[in-house]
């Protein structure tokens, strides 16, 4: 199949209504939980379509100011990558791979129930974007980006602004799920329960979920963390250099990990 035909298919494939099924991915990633003042996170609040306030109780709080929140960050790699309702052929033919950082905001209350906010979306794939834009109305963007996991490095460029993040593994090895030693990684189990927002264009606000089948195929380690982030590419998260020592309940993972993300539904 030529490039330019392999094009035109993924570009149709990307208006075929995706709420019909549900997207397979296998996640290679680091995942970090990080606080914020609530004053600086509140800018990513107002923009949204909701009226959205701060879970003060939520799981973390205890770790953190009590004028802080916590933010979510995915630096993530997204393998081979399907839509799971498409025959085998064809789900096969437009599989993907790709880059993908995301900014978001768990704990969050709205209408009396908790949710998680993804004000930020980086990708590196033109295609994605359109359909993150298309399927979820999340604000993707196009950047260039690049996810060593190896050298345990990753970094995003857009427009005047850069972030580059680096990881110190704390065992050699990544660790099966559930392994001695890994208890404080329940903070993003916990933090991954509640829906996301999402806001399909020419509908209502609707709710999503990421699944994450860490029994069976989840292997996590924690590690060190150092982000640096140079201009307004984050947003409203202040330019300079943070780090995250890891083993903790606000802390820095590398994971490995079957993942599901499903069609939009109702919100609770």
């Amino acid at each position: 199949m030529s490039i330019i035909t392999l094009t035109a298919l993924f570009l149709l494939l990307s208006l075929i209504p995706f709420n019909s099924g549900e997207i397979d991915c296998r996640t290679t990633s680091w995942w970090v939980l990080q606080p914020f003042p609530k004053s600086v996170l509140q800018g990513f609040l107002s923009k949204s379509k909701e009226h959205l306030t701060f879970n003060s109780s939520n799981p973390l709080a205890k770790y953190m100011k009590a004028d802080e929140h916590p933010v979510y960050f995915e630096f993530n790699k997204q393998n081979q990558c399907q839509q799971s309702s498409l025959p085998p052929v064809i789900a096969n033919a437009t599989e993907q791979t790709f880059i993908e950082f995301k900014l978001q905001i768990p704990y969050l209350i709205r209408k009396d129930k908790t949710v998680m906010l993804k004000p930020l979306i980086y990708q590196n794939s033109k295609l994605n974007t359109f359909a993150t834009h298309l399927v979820y109305g999340l604000p993707a963007e196009f950047a260039t980006m690049s996810a060593n996991f190896e050298n345990y490095k990753y970094s995003i460029s857009y427009e005047h602004g850069l972030v580059e993040a680096s990881f110190v593994p704390l065992t050699p090895t990544l660790l099966p799920f559930g392994s001695p030693g890994t208890a404080n990684f329940a903070s993003f189990i916990d933090a991954n329960i509640s829906p996301w927002l999402a806001f399909p264009p020419l509908s209502h606000t609707k709710c999503a979920s990421n699944l994450y089948d860490f029994p069976h195929t989840g292997h996590i380690r924690p590690v060190k963390m150092t982000l640096n982030i140079i201009g307004n590419i984050l947003q409203d998260i202040p330019q300079g250099t943070y780090g995250n020592e890891g083993n903790q309940p606000l802390g820095a993972w590398q994971i490995e990990v079957s993942t599901k993300i499903t069609s939009t539904y109702e919100c609770p």
